[in-house]
């Protein structure tokens, strides 16, 4: 009987490229298999047995020879392992992305979300960034003029609302502030009437004065953020050098984590004492875990009782 022909199932492709992008909260959920709520990271029982929806449970694989990954049912050496995300009680500025924001932030409206130009301009810059054959050089240069037009607007042109300079405060780390009032001098009515509702709550409440040193600096902190980027439109995210069909601006702020597979964060038991030596990803998870219910528990004593 002759043997027969062999022949390679995958066949070698050129690639044609490569496209990098921001995740997005959605994507983050859609990724993972679980959400990880349990803050303890082994069942009450005394037996080391992983707790369900914990940050070791078997459903995002195993870090273990002896035990099976409870989505796959694949052992170690055979699971690549599965994603889980943490939902976050209130959003964060990602450290690698802060740059971006505040530069999206200084060419958008503070109150309306749309980019600072005038239409005609708007429309000029559109088919500049939608060129197919856009260079990433071009690119960045186009997206420079459109950050440096937008800087020297101080009233928006589609709602009038008026914008300042915004930029990295001083005060601490990963902060954000609108210096609203800027270009205004102290004498202007708008000003006066500011100064004034901060003076009258600072008189009715002391703390508030022991925290905010100016009525005239607005903190724009990441909530705020994420709720200004969310109202801006998709025909405005062009200008800001973004695709709109791979990410949006308000993927920059974190309001999910991903959780990565039990694999690559192995528990080393010791020979020396009871237990096992835990890997910092697990321990600062959990601890994430354990800050958002926190943060949950103080915002529901915060609400009004029915």
């Amino acid at each position: 009987m002759p043997k027969e022909q062999y022949r390679e199932t995958y066949v070698g492709r050129k690639i044609s490229h490569v496209t990098f992008n921001v995740d997005s909260a959605s994507a983050i959920q859609n990724a993972a298999h679980i959400q990880v709520i349990t803050k303890n990271l082994y069942a009450q029982d005394g037996q080391r047995v992983p707790a369900a929806y914990g940050v070791l449970d078997r459903r995002m694989g195993t870090n273990q020879k002896d035990a099976n990954c409870e989505t796959c049912g694949l052992g170690l050496a055979e699971c690549v392992g599965h994603y889980g995300y943490i939902e976050l009680a209130l959003p964060v500025f990602h450290v690698g992305y802060f740059r971006s924001i505040i530069t999206i932030l200084q060419t958008i409206c503070k109150e309306c979300g749309k980019v600072m130009l005038q239409e005609s301009l708007k429309k000029s810059y559109r088919r500049k960034f939608m060129h197919p054959e856009l260079t990433y050089l071009h690119k960045k240069s186009l997206r420079a003029a459109v950050l440096k037009k937008a800087k020297t607007c101080t009233k928006c042109p589609s709602c009038d609302a008026l914008n300042g300079m915004v930029k990295k405060s001083p005060a601490g780390i990963l902060k954000i502030i609108h210096d609203k009032y800027r270009n205004k001098k102290s004498s202007d009515p708008i000003v006066k009437r500011v100064l004034k509702d901060f003076n009258d709550a600072k008189e009715s409440n002391k703390e508030l004065a022991a925290m905010i040193n100016s009525g005239l600096i607005i903190e724009l902190n990441p909530l705020t953020v994420l709720n200004l980027f969310r109202r801006i439109p998709d025909e405005d995210i062009p200008l800001l050098g973004m695709n709109v069909s791979l990410t949006r601006p308000e993927d920059l702020i974190l309001t999910r984590l991903p959780v990565p597979p039990l694999c690559i964060r192995p528990s080393v038991a010791s020979e020396m004492k009871a237990g096992t030596k835990r890997h910092w990803i697990n321990t600062t998870s959990a601890k994430l875990v354990s800050i958002r219910y926190s943060l949950v528990d103080h915002q529901s004593s915060l609400l009004p009782k029915s």
